[in-house]
């Protein structure tokens, strides 16, 4: 087995985020690759993708984001990615968990009493009319119902965490300042999100740890974690380790 030294290792990181040289890749294939690219910031995706792409045309992304081929939601981490609608469906049930824990992790207390499982069914029949709301107005919606959290409680893990939801554009063209309007992420691409392995498999888990590897590695557990925030990773990766 080939060992890789130092800058043996430096390079194939750097190739594998198409960092080592400009590629020619599509940029609906390069956001792939790369598994989402961070979007907090909603010009940060075109910085991204103009130092990996030999032509990149930072239109090309916004049109994607208008035709629904790529979408703005939370996921990894609990932090806004730019991810194709493909992978999106995908993983977002993977994640379901780790969401409501992070939202929790910030509002513990403020939540305290509140079943997530009616809160989720109120935000949805709220969001049911295909209307983009910003998550004040969503919370404020609901919150006749829960006035003790408050509604940046409830506003965050309604749009963060209980439903599949996208940024819609103008939020993320290229020069463009736009607020943030939600909608229903099954609504905006036409198709709901996977569901779970029925048998307690974890295909997703051990997809999420090929595609890290191939975009981010060599890595160890630790570093596809940080990545996604996943915990029950142990077992995909063992499932893979041959």
């Amino acid at each position: 087995m080939a060992v890789l030294d130092t800058r043996a290792l430096n390079r194939a990181t750097l190739a594998r985020q198409l960092l080592l040289d400009r590629a020619d890749v599509g940029v609906q294939d390069a956001v792939a690759h790369l598994c989402g690219l961070q979007a907090q910031e909603p010009q940060e995706p075109f910085v991204g993708l103009w130092s990996r792409l030999r032509a990149f045309d930072p239109m090309e992304l916004s049109d994607l984001l208008v035709r629904r081929g790529v979408v703005r939601t939370h996921l990894m981490r609990r932090t806004v990615h730019l991810l194709t609608a493909d992978d999106v469906l995908a993983w977002r049930a993977r994640h379901g968990a780790m969401l409501r824990q992070r939202v929790l992790g910030v509002y513990r207390d403020e939540l305290a009493g509140v079943d997530l499982d009616e809160l989720a069914a109120a935000g949805r029949a709220v969001m049911a009319d295909g209307r983009p709301r910003s998550m004040a107005e969503l919370a404020r919606a609901v919150a006749d119902r829960w006035p003790e959290p408050g509604p940046r409680a409830l506003g965050e893990m309604l749009v963060a965490a209980l439903l599949p939801m996208v940024q819609l554009p103008p939020r993320g063209l290229w020069r463009t300042k736009a607020g943030v309007r939600n909608v229903l992420l099954a609504s905006w691409v036409g198709r709901e999100i996977d569901p779970p392995a029925p048998d307690g498999s974890d295909p997703v888990g051990a997809a999420l740890v090929r595609r890290y590897l191939a975009a981010f590695g060599p890595a160890a557990t630790a570093d596809l974690r940080a990545w996604c925030g996943l915990a029950g990773l142990p077992a995909a990766v063992a499932a893979i380790r041959g």
